[in-house]
């Protein structure tokens, strides 16, 4: 796992529960519980929880390539949702696609514990 990673406080990340399991050469995975909080009123976890997820997981994959102290800001992004997410738990599962000067491109598979997908997506950071 990245050093860097691991010192980053987390805020938001520790709100909704999700948990960082592993990182490093252009891939991570993410956890996150499922819990009455994050879903919706037909008992499903909410898009925004799954598009934060997507987000989340996307960065990460992204965030192990570059140096120490460069960032990775979300500029754009798309989701398919597939599924309604339904169980105890979604894993996140992110690749990097492209590095350049200035922007990188991850992607991010969202699988529930039947590891059926629940949400894919692509997203692009801006650089810094």
């Amino acid at each position: 796992m990245n050093e860097k990673e691991i010192i980053s406080p987390r805020p938001y990340w520790d709100l909704i529960g999700m948990k960082l399991i592993s990182q490093g050469e252009g891939e991570s995975v993410i956890e996150l519980p499922i819990k009455y909080e994050i879903t919706q009123s037909k008992g499903s976890v909410h898009g925004g929880a799954l598009a934060s997820l997507v987000d989340s997981t996307a960065g990460a994959a992204v965030r192990s390539l570059l140096s120490v102290g460069q960032t990775a800001v979300t500029i754009e992004m798309k989701l398919n949702y597939i599924r309604p997410a339904l169980g105890s738990k979604l894993i996140g599962k992110g690749s990097t696609l492209h590095i350049g000067k200035s922007l990188a491109i991850g992607e991010a598979v969202i699988v529930n514990e039947q590891e059926k997908v629940v949400v894919k997506g692509i997203a692009t950071f801006k650089l810094s």
